[in-house]
């Protein structure tokens, strides 16, 4: 494996890492020769492979570098030179100092409806000339669109893109994709077409609008692609007037789908309705390690962006299907290949699992309908601690939903005002005290909340729905116990009824 220093084909000192995953590293170099910053992306090698998986890995870094150099379009990141290191093959790109529009998703949950449109314009532009140029992409998703300092969209990794006319180079000789952002189609083991491209690309609009891909996320990737294959595209209810142009990218029937130029020139014309309250577009403001051009491993830890006003109301998760053995039968041929997919940020499965029930060290998110909490969010309406009258029986299951709703509203970013939420037992003997509480905030990126349930007189129920700053999701299913004091609901314990994803 490569490290920070190393000259790379004589050429390209390798200067810092700056994404990665499973098959791949992607590094900031310098070009010696033309005094450019560049970014390498170096395939993984890994020793417990066979010759014809080494060789494999040659082909896809070769394939990948000849499809890009066969598009020159403003909106995709270029390749300009396709080397080995150490007997891995490194591909010399274009390096953006940028993030990637899962990085933003992440930080904000969601985007204003007129920069969506905008970035739409971009990567459908990509698309077109790409499909125009014979390729089809099959991996369009929030964690494969750069966002640059100045609002620029870009569409990076051509890694699994197919050319008309190659041969197919995957392993198992079947789709690899992101399963949240694929196609019914391709859900249903169809091969992936410039159709389904275009689906991929409405689903990653939709994800910018509302917060959540079209059909959620699942740690069970067999009901998520069952969702996916069986059940109606849902229409985003935060469109602000882009609605229609989104729905139309999301039809069910390929052939009723508009080809990428066309999407190309209803998103350039499409005109958001103006919000009640303006909304600022989100920068991708670059810290000192920009994003790459490859997604990376950890969404959301590079940079912090500029604070934006937007509503924030990512849809409610479907529950998942009971014929899974249907499912199975469906979309075997394609889970096979999303289980091996070196996925970004948008992973459909979260790794690990947790037993449960178990009791949380910290109470996590709730939200009623759909609420979102982000870091860096600061949310000033702190409680009155003056005595309540005592509650009716007909106001308390209100009161104990709005007690939930109000506590992760709050976090991460008014931890101070969270804190008082909480009874004082549970504070130091369930939280690990106010240092275990902040430890454990630290992690999370934001937070949403679901099927906020009351069972009077003093428990609730929820669906908490963890996104961590390493691009993890996990969701769980939480019973709250809350008491009153000085007429303010507490959270007084909470125990992990299910658990799903990962952790960290």
């Amino acid at each position: 494996m490569a490290a920070a220093g190393d000259l790379v084909a004589e050429r390209y000192r390798l200067l810092d890492r700056i994404g990665g995953g499973a098959m791949s590293e992607v590094w900031r170099g310098h070009d010696e020769v033309l005094n450019r910053d560049v970014a390498v992306k170096e395939l993984l090698v890994h020793g417990g492979m066979t010759e014809a998986q080494t060789q494999e890995a040659h082909d896809r870094a070769l394939r990948e570098a000849r499809i890009a150099a066969r598009l020159h379009h403003p909106h995709a990141v270029g390749v300009f030179d396709v080397v080995e290191h150490a007997g891995r093959p490194c591909l010399i790109m274009e390096f953006l100092s940028a993030r990637t529009l899962a990085d933003l998703i992440a930080e904000h949950g969601t985007l204003p409806a007129d920069q969506v449109r905008r970035i739409g314009a971009q990567i459908a532009g990509a698309l077109a000339a790409a499909h125009a140029a014979g390729i089809v992409h099959r991996d369009v998703k929030p964690g494969n669109v750069l966002i640059t300092e100045d609002g620029t969209a870009k569409l990076t990794d051509f890694g699994i893109s197919r050319a008309v006319g190659d041969v197919t180079l995957t392993a198992t000789g079947v789709l690899a994709g992101t399963p949240a952002y694929l196609a019914p189609e391709v859900a249903k083991g169809s091969e992936a077409t410039q159709s389904s491209d275009v689906f991929s690309l409405g689903a990653t609009l939709y994800c910018a609008i509302e917060g959540a891909p079209p059909f959620g996320l699942d740690a069970n990737p067999i009901a998520l692609l069952y969702r996916i294959a069986t059940s109606p595209v849902p229409t985003p209810s935060q469109a602000d007037g882009l609605g229609d142009a989104v729905a139309t990218l999301l039809r069910t029937d390929p052939d009723q789908r508009p080809t990428a130029r066309e999407a190309e020139r209803t998103l350039a014309d499409a005109e958001p309705h103006p919000p009640a309250a303006a909304a600022t577009a989100v920068t991708a403001t670059a810290a000192a390690t920009p994003t790459s051009a490859g997604p990376a491993a950890t969404a959301g830890a590079a940079a912090p962006a500029t604070a934006v006003t937007r509503s924030s109301a990512p849809r409610r998760r479907r529950a998942v299907l009971a014929a899974l053995a249907v499912a199975v039968l469906l979309i075997a041929g394609v889970l096979v290949a999303v289980l091996t997919n070196d996925n970004g940020p948008d992973r459909a499965a979260p790794p690990g699992t947790k037993p449960a029930p178990t009791t949380t060290t910290a109470p996590r998110s709730t939200t009623a309908g759909s609420t979102t909490s982000k870091a860096g969010t600061s949310t000033t309406s702190a409680p009155s601690s003056a005595p309540a009258k005592p509650p009716t029986p007909q106001d308390v299951p209100a009161q104990l939903t709005a007690a939930i709703v109000d506590y992760y509203q709050l976090v991460p970013g008014n931890l101070d005002v969270a804190w008082n939420h909480m009874t004082a037992d549970y504070q130091q003997n369930h939280a690990g005290g106010r240092s275990g509480y902040q430890r454990f905030w630290q992690a999370i990126a934001r937070v949403t909340v679901t099927d906020v349930t009351p069972s009077p007189p003093h428990t609730v129920t929820a669906t908490v729905n963890y996104y961590y700053r390493s691009g993890n999701v996990a969701v769980e299913s939480t019973r709250f116990g809350l008491v009153q004091e000085n007429g303010m609901w507490k959270i007084a314990s909470s125990t992990v009824l299910s658990h799903r994803g990962a952790s960290s």
